[in-house]
């Protein structure tokens, strides 16, 4: 973790209803390359069809000018490709695809986010949270049914949760410990940005698509 992260998450931690400031700011070129280790560089292309592969052959000049955007406030999240996959109950999963460059500059902001709220989840979560994945969960509920004298199962699921998140609930919840417009208005550009679906471009009102590095 870059020291800037491990400052913001030692403050999260010890003071629960702290309000960040200035996380904008770390959005500079060198932590964005960080970052840039972290994305899927065999993950599909976006409404652009830039490849990551085609995006690293001037990585340093693609992410300087990207970042001259963002602090100019010139930059505007591209369309989000959506694609449909099948789910194991014969459903599709919509999946939505950004452009490679709004992915990266999503897992910096993802990155910093990760800092202020892993400080808050108990060792029993394990969903989107980094080191630990499903099968972590499978072994770890395995264990309590075997030891723990446990005798029910009880599944729930949340309907559509990524489709019906409230934009503005969600902005609201964040803005209780991030105290920066601009940080928050990039978060704000994803939410808005338009879906292009079978050559029809939809102007979401709720939800956030699955398949962006922010979106978890």
């Amino acid at each position: 973790m870059q020291t800037s992260l491990r400052g913001i998450a030692e403050k999260a931690a010890l003071h629960k209803t702290y309000r960040f400031r200035n996380l904008f700011g770390l959005l500079n070129v060198g932590f964005l390359l960080w970052c840039w280790n972290f994305l899927n560089k065999k993950s599909a292309s976006g409404i652009d069809r830039v490849t990551a592969l085609q995006y690293s052959t001037d990585l340093k000049g693609n992410v300087t000018r990207l970042v001259e955007r963002v602090k100019g406030l010139a930059y505007r999240a591209k369309l989000v490709l959506r694609r449909f996959i099948p789910k194991p109950d014969g459903k599709l999963r919509p999946l939505g695809i950004p452009a490679t460059e709004d992915k990266l500059l999503q897992t910096g902001v993802s990155k910093i986010l990760e800092a202020i709220y892993e400080q808050d989840f108990l060792p029993s979560s394990f969903g989107y949270r980094p080191g630990v994945g499903a099968l972590d969960a499978v072994r770890d509920l395995s264990n309590h049914l075997q030891f723990r004298g446990y005798n029910f199962l009880v599944e729930a699921d949340i309907k559509s949760f990524f489709d019906k998140i409230e934009h503005q609930k969600l902005l609201d919840m964040l803005s209780k410990r991030i105290d920066d417009k601009p940080f928050l208005g990039l978060i704000q550009k994803w939410l808005k940005a338009g879906i292009l679906e079978e050559n029809m471009v939809i102007h979401p009102i709720t939800g956030t698509p699955q398949g962006g590095t922010a979106s978890p």
